[in-house]
Order: structure tokens, then C-alpha cells, then sequence
């Protein structure tokens, strides 16, 4: 069995369905259709993409998700037959140039995207087995997959801006993206995501919304965020996952659909009272970039690497070193906002 059979057989399941539903989201101003007969599985994924529904159309969609738990479908999908996938999904002994698979032997679903068709398939065993994690970047494997073909990367970034212009903000987990980004948002900054971001490469670096769903660790809630918890999505698992919420239905005017990037932020905890800024080069910016993001998303590295490479060398950067004085650390951003070529 070759992985196009494998992708050929797992479609054909979907396609004898006798009805299913169809969600229409504008991404990047793309048309996606997202189909399915789980209804359940779609109170899983929907409310991450939500902000990105759109009014039906006839217009052809650039892409199609087809997902399903197995009970939904027609018959039996048997697990991809390869030995190799290691931790991050990725068998570097199949040949991946069209169809291109992501498979964890622990976990009970599969990703697969066929590039010619344009067409992706998320299959797994039971609605129940769905990690919490992955209900809060929806699809994120199979979007990455379809950005090889388009000046598109997903980044592990968050992102905020003002009147359209907006900072990417990346590291490597804990270094301050998230608690930054809502501390922003709060502050009445515009919010286009805190985890990962669509970035489109074009004249101008621009940001796009993907996920408009923020995830806090409960310490970090109880003593920075305590006015949110109200608004938790998980109210009764968050203490052992993170707090999940919905940013577009919390603070529906900051929620903005895309900006230009105007800088890329480097944040670091530091322990200190004051948050400063110190101009970056575009190495250190690679490295704070790629290394998480391709680690989440081992598929077609050289194109992503390449693409993040572009990315990092087109836009000023600045190491962002987080003081823990929050109002200092709101002036200080309002000043780098609007005098971004001064050092701090």
C-alpha cells in the first residue's frame, strides 16, 4: 500500500456518506470547507475557527477538510500499515510529495492531506479521544500542510496590534507570549492570537487571525487573570489542562482579522521590575521562531524554514525582556508601538 491508496481509500469512506455538514470559513481571504457527519466532533473544532465562518457560497473552495469519528462513517479506517512515525507524527521513510500523512501510534486519530487534490481527512475513533489541545488549534496539522503550495506559514507566535499594524511576538513555550498578548488585550490592544498565527508572505508581512482561542495555566490565571475565570470554557478539567477561552466572544471589538507586521518581538521572563527592548538581528529571530514551530510541524521543513528565514530577514526585531511591573510594561509597548525604530 502506497500512501496515495491510503488516502484514496480513507476519501472513499466520506465520500459514500449520504449527507454530512459543511462549515464555510474565510482564511486569508481562501475559501475552506470543513465537512463532516460528527456533530460532535464539530462542537470540538468550531468554536477555535469560529470568527472565521462564513455566509455559504458556490464559490470552489481552495480547501477541503473532510473529519469524522468512525461510528459516522460507512465503514472501518484501518491505521496507517507504516512502521517509523516518531514523536512528532513524521516518517521520513514515505514518500510524502503528494500525499503527506501525520500519525501518532498513541493517539486514535490520523491527519492526511493530499496537495493535488487539495483535500484533507481527519479520522478518529472516538469524539471522546480528541486531546483538549487539539480543540484549541483546529486543524492546525492540515492547514500547515496546505501552506507548502502558498506564500503562507504557520508561525508559533502570537500577535498584537493598533490601527493595523501589528508586532509578531515568538519564542519557544514559556517565555511569555501568551501572558504578554492577553495583558495587551486587555489593555485594549487588538488581539489576532497568542499561540499560532497565519503569516502571509507577500509585498508586506501580514498577520492573519487563525485561532481566536487563548489557553492560561491555572497558577497563572489565579494570580494574573482571576477576572476571567467567569469566561472559562473548560470549567471543570481546566485545573488539570490550561483554561481555555474564546477571545472573539470575550472581547469581540479587539478581535481583529489581519494586520501588517510591522516588528517582531523576542519576550524573555526576566524577573525584573521594568520591561525593556534591545534591537535583534534577524539570526535571533530565526532561531526563536523556527525551532518550536517546526518541531510541532515536522512536514515540509526546508519550504518552512525557507519561508520563516524570509520572514525574520524582512522585519525589525527586538529582545523583549518582560519586567513583571504591569502598567511599566503597557507603556513601555505604547512607546515601542508608536516610535518602533528607538531602542528601549
Amino acid at each position: 500500500m502506497t500512501p496515495a491508496t491510503y488516502f484514496n481509500d480513507a476519501l472513499s469512506l466520506f465520500e459514500a456518506l449520504p449527507s454530512y455538514h459543511t462549515d464555510q470559513l474565510c482564511l486569508a481571504h481562501r475559501t475552506v470547507h470543513l465537512r463532516t457527519p460528527s456533530l460532535a466532533l464539530r462542537e470540538l473544532f468550531i468554536p477555535a475557527l469560529a470568527h472565521l465562518l462564513d455566509t455559504p457560497s458556490d464559490e470552489l473552495p481552495a480547501l477541503t477538510i473532510w473529519y469524522a469519528e468512525e461510528k459516522d462513517l460507512p465503514g472501518k479506517l484501518k491505521a496507517p500499515p507504516w512502521e517509523g512515525f516518531n514523536g512528532q507524527g513524521y516518517n521520513d521513510g514515505l514518500d510524502q510529495q503528494d500525499v503527506q500523512l501525520f500519525y501518532q501510534p498513541w493517539q486514535m486519530q490520523v491527519f492526511l492531506y493530499s496537495r493535488t487534490r487539495r483535500t484533507g481527512v481527519y479520522w478518529v475513533r472516538e469524539s471522546q479521544q480528541v486531546p483538549w489541545w487539539e480543540c484549541t488549534f483546529s486543524f492546525r496539522i492540515l492547514f500547515h500542510l496546505w501552506t507548502q503550495d502558498l506564500p503562507a506559514q504557520l508561525v508559533h507566535a502570537g500577535a498584537i496590534a493598533k490601527d493595523g499594524e501589528a508586532f509578531l511576538i515568538t519564542g519557544k513555550s514559556g517565555s511569555g507570549k501568551s501572558t504578554s498578548c492577553l495583558n495587551l488585550l486587555r489593555a485594549g490592544y487588538q488581539y489576532l492570537g497568542d499561540d499560532y498565527v497565519w503569516v502571509e508572505l507577500d509585498e508586506q508581512i501580514r498577520v492573519y487571525t487563525l485561532y481566536q482561542t487563548a489557553k492560561i495555566e491555572a497558577d497563572n490565571l489565579d494570580t494574573r487573570f482571576s477576572e476571567l475565570i467567569p469566561s472559562i470554557r473548560n470549567k471543570a478539567e481546566f485545573r488539570q489542562q490550561k483554561a481555555i477561552f474564546d477571545i472573539h466572544t470575550l472581547f469581540p471589538a479587539s478581535a481583529i482579522p489581519a494586520a501588517r507586521v510591522k516588528a517582531i518581538l523576542l519576550p524573555r521572563v526576566t524577573g525584573q521590575e521594568c520591561t525593556t527592548f534591545e534591537k535583534s538581528s534577524a539570526v535571533h529571530t530565526l532561531m526563536a521562531m523556527a525551532p518550536t514551530t517546526l518541531h510541532h510541524l515536522p512536514h515540509n521543513r526546508a519550504a518552512s524554514y525557507h519561508k520563516m528565514t524570509s520572514i525574520s530577514a524582512c522585519l525589525p526585531s527586538y529582545q523583549w525582556q518582560l519586567g513583571y511591573d504591569r502598567e511599566q510594561f503597557i507603556t513601555s509597548f505604547g512607546a515601542l508601538l508608536d516610535h518602533e525604530t528607538t531602542p528601549y
